[in-house]
């Protein structure tokens, strides 16, 4: 090289130039690294390498002259240490983590953060048991958690304060029983990050339960959205109000179930609002006439099936006079109750419904 163009190019500006490349490389990849371990492993891994990079610079230093390839050897030596102790603790702490879905009996329930806000922003629970609060931050580089009072403006103590979670990144909380009832919870760094939580038994009438309308019981389901399609082609249904639990495991991609008379989508029978994965949100779907109709994701129209309304059939029961009534099984007397007609003032309406039994 001639010493001209050394002196006028390369030195004073493309190997500064460089030199701020392949540092700048270096410091988004150890960042990411970082980014991936808990605090504590992430601070270890930090302190190794800056006396790394102070040992190396100050071999350097020593030398009596400083040649290109001695900076080069610097930067080398810095990166593959800063890349050695990154690989260390990815290996040594960050596999120590709790795998998603591993190990445990306890109920999993699904959350997530995204664009400062959290999806869904309702949460049904079981009450009086534990279970595990799985927690998504997408947001990256910014810190969230979750905390949860019986208060809804959150003052006083929070029943449950969970660990703050810097994004990417998911973490399952564990969380002690609650009673039934309602709860709120919020970010600790963003508090006008709320939602609230109904913590339900799980027992009869409650979700999965015999009786129930949650995922499991008699009148409720729950469809999952994976890799751009449903776990199912076909949805059935009771012709009565109904649950559909939907779980949208797609991280970063929005889903929703809507209902429509047929592929036609002329004539619509519920949409459900957009879920960004990962995330659950729970349907609440009207009661629909009988017969076959179909569904599919709004946003990704190749993500379709049927939904079946079973024809469980009915009495007609014409106008009653307005007033108190009896009813019970013919077959079995000891199976009856009290129909109260009320006095509304004027003809027709729904028929009415029977108080239970007496």
């Amino acid at each position: 090289m001639k010493p001209a163009l050394r002196d006028r190019l390369v030195m004073p500006i493309l190997l500064p130039l460089g030199i701020l490349a392949v540092i700048a490389a270096v410091l988004f990849g150890f960042s990411r690294i970082l980014l991936s371990l808990t605090p504590t492993a992430a601070t270890v891994t930090a302190i190794v390498v800056a006396i790394g990079v102070v040992v190396t610079a100050s071999v350097a230093a020593g030398r009596k002259q400083v040649r290109l390839s001695t900076i080069g050897a610097m930067l080398g030596v810095t990166a593959g240490v800063a890349m050695l102790a990154g690989g260390v603790a990815l290996a040594v702490v960050g596999g120590s983590e709790e795998e998603p879905g591993g190990g445990g009996e306890k109920p999993v329930v699904t959350l997530a953060a995204a664009n400062i806000a959290f999806e869904p922003t309702s949460l049904t629970v079981p009450a009086g048991e534990a279970f595990t609060l799985r927690f998504h931050n997408e947001d990256a580089n910014t810190q969230h958690n979750v905390q949860i009072f019986d208060d809804p403006k959150f003052a006083g103590t929070p029943l449950f304060s969970g660990a703050l979670v810097t994004g990417v990144r998911q973490t399952d909380y564990e969380v002690d029983p609650l009673e039934a009832g309602a709860y709120f919870f919020h970010c600790e760094v963003h508090p006008t990050m709320t939602g609230k939580m109904q913590a339900v038994p799980s027992g009869p009438g409650g979700p999965g339960g015999p009786g129930g309308t949650g995922p499991g019981g008699p009148g409720g389901v729950t469809v999952v959205a994976q890799n751009i399609a449903f776990d199912t082609s076909t949805i059935e249904l009771e012709p009565v109000p109904t649950t559909i639990t939907f779980e949208n495991r797609d991280a970063g991609v929005q889903h929703d179930i809507a209902i429509y008379s047929d592929s036609s989508l002329a004539d619509e029978l519920f949409a459900g609002e957009l879920v960004t994965g990962p995330a659950t949100v729970d349907y609440a779907v009207p009661a629909l006439p009988p017969g076959e109709h179909y569904f599919q994701c709004n946003v990704h129209p190749n993500m379709n099936g049927s939904v079946v309304v079973s024809d469980t059939g009915g009495y007609a029961v014409p106008a009653l006079p307005p007033g108190e009534h009896y009813f019970q099984c013919n077959v079995h007397p000891n199976m009856n109750g009290s129909v109260v007609v009320s006095d509304t003032g004027g003809g027709g309406g729904p028929p009415p419904e029977p108080t239970g039994p007496s």
